[in-house]
């Protein structure tokens, strides 16, 4: 077995399993880099929760410098939010309790739809338990640390890990950190950049903190603070750090749909992927396993120039798989909409678009058959990819995927039955496009 070869049988297990790129370096060298078209190297992607592991190196950056302590009470910042009101148990939650996931709260204490300002909402919300005896992951803690590095430094947390971190480190590629309506840069779940910086900042993690953050905080950042065996998930048992969560070996950066930093630090060994695996039943369970498979302890492995050849070919052929096309894809079919829970009130498919009806405006959304094609979706100015196909003559799917400041899924399924059709959509469009899922059925009034 070579280096490569290992890479390659990654490759396949992972084969339409959802991933947009993957980057696996070893002792900061570069192994392997690709990305599944149409995604590219240097475009941008939403990370998730991989921001809280940002915001985590913000905290302890100011915890170095004396200007907070881990034991600090979150009330003693945000005095206008404490009175007389404030639970008992609120004020007992200490910065430490935040970033290991331990407060008073079973869940996230804001609704992304519904509060304009993100941070507030944990300062009002009813304790369900004292803090520090419990794992729950609370994302509302991660957006008020991070409200509380921008009051310390007087400037947004971008800004400030820009010239306190990634400058240092050779973070050089485009960045954008998304904000609440109140302007609160979104803690735990708005940073966007490349996966090349993805990989710069898992290597920083592996480090000895470079003097940016102490050693001693970034050590115990990746090591287990608290245990988290209660989750569904295998590889989410292990523990938890600060905003970090424990592999059963190494530590990783984990955001939702498959934005992962897995890190081996006894080897120097990081995977860093991006991707859409929202709709997944088993999540991204298949990436840990088939890194721990293929991957951990390919540093004792030789390489081969013969594979490497192999490998850089398959690297270069990566595409996002499209649905395919059958034999009604030069169809057109119009359908007006007789009851629905999704917004529109009729739908036209055409060979290489959909036109949707939205409150009496009609919508495209550009969509290849065999391939993909961009386009904006419907009612947002959200970009995003779209395939699909007739998969017999009477039914139709579609996959899409917003790219752009949002990345989920969502999947269209439409049956004719006679001059009724019934249309099935679901996703993860959630935050960004509320209301687009659920089934619809109506009359179908022109088809050739």
């Amino acid at each position: 077995m070579t280096r490569e070869q290992a890479i390659l049988n990654f490759l396949d297990e992972m084969e339409e399993k959802g991933l947009h790129g993957v980057l696996l370096t070893l002792r900061g060298q570069t192994l392997a880099e690709g990305y599944y078209a149409p995604f590219a190297a240097e475009r941008m992607h939403r990370l998730y929760s991989v921001s809280k592991s940002v915001v985590s190196l913000a905290v302890g950056m100011l915890a170095d410098e004396g200007r907070l302590s881990l034991d600090d009470s979150i009330v003693r910042y945000f005095p206008e939010w404490v009175d007389e009101n404030t639970s008992p148990l609120l004020r007992e939650v200490t910065l430490r309790h935040m970033l290991t996931m331990s407060t008073c709260y079973d869940r996230a204490m804001y609704a992304p739809l519904r509060d304009e300002e993100w941070t507030k909402p944990f300062f009002y919300g009813r304790p369900t338990h004292p803090a520090g005896t419990l794992f729950h992951y609370d994302t509302s803690a991660s957006q008020a640390m991070c409200a509380l590095v921008e009051r310390l430094t007087g400037e947004d947390i971008l800004s400030f890990m820009q010239r306190r971190l990634f400058d240092k480190i050779g973070m050089d590629g485009p960045k954008r950190w998304l904000r609440d309506r109140a302007g609160t840069s979104q803690g735990g779940t708005g940073l966007l950049m490349t996966l090349r910086d993805l990989s710069r900042l898992a290597n920083f993690c592996m480090s000895d903190g470079q003097g940016i953050v102490s050693e001693a905080y970034l050590h115990a950042a990746t090591s287990r603070q608290i245990p988290s065996d209660e989750r569904g998930a295998p590889e989410e048992r292990y523990g938890y750090g600060y905003q970090f969560w424990r592999m059963c070996e190494g530590f990783s950066m984990y955001g939702l749909g498959g934005q992962m930093a897995l890190c081996l630090p006894g080897e120097q060994l990081a995977l860093c992927t991006t991707g859409d695996m929202m709709l997944s039943p088993v999540g991204v369970q298949p990436i840990y396993d088939a890194f721990f498979r293929h991957l951990a302890g390919i540093g004792a492995l030789p390489s081969d120039r013969a594979d490497d050849e192999r490998l850089q070919e398959r690297l270069r052929a990566l595409r996002l798989a499209p649905l395919p096309g059958g034999s009604g894809m030069h169809r057109r079919v119009h359908i007006k909409m007789k009851e629905s829970r999704l917004p529109m009130s009729a739908l036209t498919l055409y060979p290489d678009r959909l036109v949707f009806c939205i409150d009496g405006q009609n919508w495209t959304l550009p969509c290849g058959t065999g391939e993909w094609r961009e386009g904006v979706f419907p009612g947002t100015a959200q970009p995003c990819i779209c395939s699909g196909g007739w998969e017999s003559g009477n039914r139709y799917n579609m996959h899409g995927e917003l790219w752009g400041d949002f990345v989920c899924p969502m999947e269209l399924h439409l049956t004719i039955n006679g001059s009724r059709a019934a249309l099935r959509v679901c996703g993860a469009l959630g935050e960004c496009v509320p209301g687009w899922e659920g089934l619809a059925w109506g009359e179908v009034t022109t088809e050739d």
